[in-house]
């Protein structure tokens, strides 16, 4: 899991210089034969640090690991559902008037 750490550092320093968050995590794992795997988690509040992306990120990671493919030529850590560091994103409700 070692691998994935310089990948969420990366990522959360990205967030902190555009101040920006995400709440969903996506770890994707490219394989020699270009096959590919694709995991993803959301969280219900925009993640703080970087320790916070490498935890969600390495649980990805762990559900396919050990790799039983061949061998790893990509791996790569994203943040999605963004929205700006320090606003609420409000949620609506559609009144029917049923």
């Amino acid at each position: 899991m070692a691998l994935i750490k310089p990948l969420a550092e990366r990522v959360w320093s990205y967030c902190e210089a555009q101040s920006i968050g995400g709440k969903t995590v996506t770890v994707k794992i490219k394989y020699s034969d270009f096959t590919q795997a694709t995991r993803s988690r959301t969280v219900s509040l925009p993640f703080a640090n970087t320790a916070e992306i490498l935890d969600a990120s390495s649980q990805l990671l762990a559900a396919v690991h050990p790799f039983k493919r061949p061998a790893v030529r990509l791996l790569g850590v994203t943040i999605s559902s963004l929205a700006t560091a320090g606003t609420h994103v409000p949620r609506y409700q559609l009144t029917l008037g049923l």
